[in-house]
């Protein structure tokens, strides 16, 4: 008899229970679509599905169906909103979620909305997991994030965050993962680890955290204790590392980037890290010799990468049996090369000063992929096990001082895509077809090769037709060596070939038709090939087939003086013309120098008063070495010449601005030219007494970051070790206060500015006691010879002034008007400036290429 009151209270029980929760849902439903109204951007139409006549027609409380909404079973409550990478936009309220009282997880990533954090999303107390990432929000981050008591999961990286770090995050005592990269946050980065608790996973990474490292134990003991991953590369970070007691407390540390900083000193002892997989310190200012225990068995590391340093010493000796990765690249270690290798796949020792046989690679055991040893001093000969790795793919040995002949094996790998071997002493034939039957029943009929680089050296020989086996081949770079022979047709078969450079060579015959339509530079001067130049390749500019190739005929070469047949009666008349032309030009070019040398001579008397007595200036020593930030006369012009690697250093001083060897290449060689990154350039030629023409010409290695790279070779020595801060550029060196002083100009018809003319690429055209000769190219294309006058030469500006305003009113047919000169604030800085006018110089005509 009482079990009908006793059903009667449990559905009354029920349905009151069920009564509340519809009603807490209805706050729920509302806030969601307050939050749906600032999403203006849904190209999927994905939530479209979040309408209130989606609920009416379900019985469930929680609009469970609707796109990224996650819902509690049992208390029915909005539990989480994930909206990762939808592509959708707008401008976010985030107050209108403070209904979801029970939300726990708010994933927004991959998207494109934008708005401020608003103090209020602090009130989500029940928040554990927080996901903007990789959206546009920006403002500061909220100091009241820190009441999110409960949250152990915060990514805000890769947005517009500005100020300063949120203090305070200490009361997170659940945060496990804090990921704040890519922002413009900033703040002292001992208070920042000083900070956090608790924490396994810290990236703070591209932001504009300053300060050291060598922090007090008491600092960091709270943050060692857990921390698995530690990433603080890009930042402003200066002063020491990590001290012996303060390192030896990151026990689980297994990551480690502070690449992309400015700390200084030397490395402490890793060796009580146990946990250790991965350390990056690249481009930094540390010194002092590499650890032993990062290239041994104690510590467990996958990656090592300390390149663009100072560090000193010796390799020694490498033991590891986890690393896979090393790149030590760019310091100043020396020695010879590690005489054994167990597991890498990667190494990079490049732009070092290391010495020694090259041939103790054989010994290697590791299985590598990429290997490069460029910019070093090494010698020897290629051991031909190279050729026999079956997974290595980039080879970069160039800069150095290897002999012998090329293997075989190598340039016809089955597995080498990128071969760097060129600024060597190679000899012999370029090989690419097997000595017997059985070899070439194992060569692959289609080989992988796209980058080969063999320039500057001393090959010989034919080009064999076998090139057309490298269908893949993108770069070909034969320039600067003893090649003879015709060109093989088969070079129509590399479909994908975008540079071909065979310059600087002995090649004879026709350039083959319808070379690929993909190549976008192509340098065949200083050759002996003839005949015409084939239609498509017409558009490249007459330097990519002169000087040289006497016989080449281009679209616009005389027929009378190119391809006249023997037979022709007139022939003898023809020879006479030129003659006499050459007459004509000689005789000219005499009187213009004749009347030059009388002017400057009467002008140079005027100003022996002014010496006190001297009358000769080669004596003195006008040379200032620069650093990046002074000024030289070099740094005025750029130079987009090809330079051709000389017996001896050049360098950018008033003196010493080319040597002869590059000299005598024409401005027209620019087709190619040397890049380096202006990483490169910043940090390594700052560390050098003066700044290189090429990098790769000093007599001495680099110091702590110098760099060297590869004369005229586009190929880089390995992408995988290429930054992504490091912007490719042509070797071009600026004043880095340009012309500061005043133009004056004598021709009203002509008009540029000082700026535009210290940034015009300039060519040495020749010196004397006066001064250096340039010929200069404005923006507009207009050419002008620039005379650079000695220091000291020129004292008074009005007495200056007034010459050269008397010598540019001077008619003659054979001199060449002064347009303009300029007077700079230094005492170094008096140039004349005048026409350019193309033509052969006298020397020439008098004494030939002697």
């Amino acid at each position: 008899m009482n079990s009908p009151p006793k059903l009667l209270l449990l559905s009354l029980l029920f349905l009151t229970l069920f009564t509340l929760s519809s009603s807490s849902s209805l706050p729920e439903l509302r806030s969601l679509l307050e939050f749906k109204k600032g999403i203006t951007r849904d190209p999927e139409k994905l939530l479209d599905s979040w309408a209130p006549t989606t609920v009416a027609e379900s019985t469930a409380t929680c609009p469970s169906s609707w796109q990224g909404v996650v819902c509690d079973e049992e208390s029915g409550n909005v539990t989480g909103i994930v909206l990762d990478r939808l592509n959708l936009g707008g401008e976010l309220k985030f107050h209108t979620l403070l209904n979801l009282k029970m939300l726990r997880n708010l994933s927004l990533s991959g998207n494109d909305f934008t708005g401020r954090l608003p103090p209020s999303l602090g009130s989500l107390s029940s928040l554990q997991h927080l996901d903007l990432s990789q959206n546009k929000f920006y403002g500061p981050i909220p100091a009241r994030i820190n009441d999110l008591w409960g949250l152990n999961y915060l990514n805000l990286s890769n947005n517009n965050f500005k100020g300063g770090f949120p203090s305070g995050l200490s009361n997170l005592q659940q945060l496990r993962v804090l990921d704040l990269h890519a922002n413009h946050l900033w703040a002292e980065i001992g208070d920042v680890l000083s900070t956090l608790r608790n924490v396994e996973r810290v990236d703070l990474s591209l932001n504009r955290f300053f300060g050291g490292l060598s922090l007090a134990v008491e600092n960091v003991s709270s943050l060692a204790n857990t921390v698995h991953f530690l990433n603080l590369s890009c930042n402003n970070l200066n002063g020491r590392f990590f001290t012996n007691s303060t390192i030896g407390l990151f026990r689980n540390l297994q990551v480690l980037d502070l690449s992309d900083n400015s700390i200084t000193g030397q490395l402490p002892s890793f060796g009580s890290l146990p946990a250790l997989r991965l350390l990056r310190l690249p481009r930094n200012q540390l010194f002092g010799s590499v650890p032993e225990e990062l290239l041994q068995t104690s510590v467990p590391l996958e990656e090592l990468d300390l390149s663009f340093n100072g560090f000193t010493g010796s390799i020694g000796v490498i033991n590891s049996t986890t690393l896979n990765f090393l790149n030590l690249s760019s310091n100043s270690l020396s020695g010879s090369l590690p005489t054994s290798l167990r597991r890498c796949t990667v190494i990079d020792l490049s732009r070092n000063m290391l010495s020694g046989d090259i041939s103790v690679i054989q010994n290697w055991e590791a299985p590598l992929e990429v290997i490069d040893l460029s910019s070093n001093k090494l010698s020897g000969s290629l051991p031909s096990i190279l050729g026999t790795y079956s997974k290595l793919s980039t080879i970069d040995l160039s800069l150095n001082e290897l002999k012998g002949s090329i293997p075989r094996g190598l340039v016809t790998s089955s597995s080498v895509t990128r071969l760097n071997l060129s600024g060597n002493q190679f000899t012999g034939p370029l090989l690419l077809q097997g000595s017997g039957a059985s070899e070439l029943l194992l060569m692959p009929p289609y080989q992988p090769m796209e980058y080969l680089d063999v320039s500057n050296n001393s090959l010989e020989g034919v080009l064999p037709s076998e090139i057309g086996r490298m269908g893949g081949l993108k770069l070909l770079n034969l320039a600067r060596n003893g090649f003879s022979g015709q060109l093989p047709n088969e070079l129509n078969k590399l479909f994908y070939l975008e540079y071909l450079d065979l310059s600087n060579n002995k090649f004879t015959g026709n350039i083959p038709d319808k070379l690929p339509s993909s190549l976008t530079a192509f340098n065949v001067s200083n050759n002996d090939l003839s005949g015409r130049v084939p239609e498509n390749l017409r558009h490249f500019s007459p330097s990519s087939f002169h000087p040289g190739n006497a016989k080449l005929m281009l679209p616009n070469d005389s027929p009378e003086t190119s391809s006249v047949p023997d037979n022709i009666p007139d022939k003898g008349r023809h020879h006479s013309s030129k003659g006499n032309i050459r007459i004509a030009i000689i005789l000219a070019s005499v009187g213009a120098a004749i009347m030059i040398a009388f002017v400057l001579l009467v002008y140079h008397r005027t100003q022996l008063k002014e010496f006190h007595g001297r009358s000769e200036f080669t004596g003195q020593n006008t040379r200032r070495d620069v650093k990046l930030g002074g000024l030289s006369r070099s740094s005025l012009f750029k130079f987009n010449t090809n330079v051709q690697p000389p017996t001896s250093s050049l360098s950018f001083s008033n003196d010493h601005l080319l040597t002869s060897n590059s000299r005598s290449l024409s401005g027209g060689q620019s087709e190619f030219i040397t890049e380096i990154s202006e990483h490169g350039l910043t940090q390594g030629m700052v560390a050098t007494s003066s700044v290189s023409v090429n990098p790769n010409l000093m007599d001495n290695p680099p110091t702590s970051s110098g760099r060297k790279s590869s004369p005229g070779s586009p190929l880089s020595s390995s992408p995988r070790f290429i930054e992504a801060c490091e912007k490719p550029v042509m070797l071009d060196v600026y004043s880095p206060d340009r012309l500061a002083g005043e133009l004056f100009f004598l021709d009203s018809s002509l008009a540029f500015t000082a700026e535009e003319l210290s940034r015009a690429p300039a060519e040495v055209l020749g010196r004397s006691s006066h001064g250096t000769l340039y010929k200069a190219t404005l923006d507009s294309g207009h050419m002008l010879t620039v005379k650079w006058l000695r220091v000291g030469l020129v004292k008074h500006k009005k007495e200056f002034a007034r010459e050269v305003k008397r010598i540019g009113s001077m008619r003659h047919p054979n001199i060449v008007p002064l347009l303009a000169y300029y007077w700079g604030p230094r005492e170094q800085e008096r140039l004349l400036l005048a026409d350019y006018i193309h033509g052969d110089n006298l020397a020439l005509h008098l004494y030939g290429n002697s």
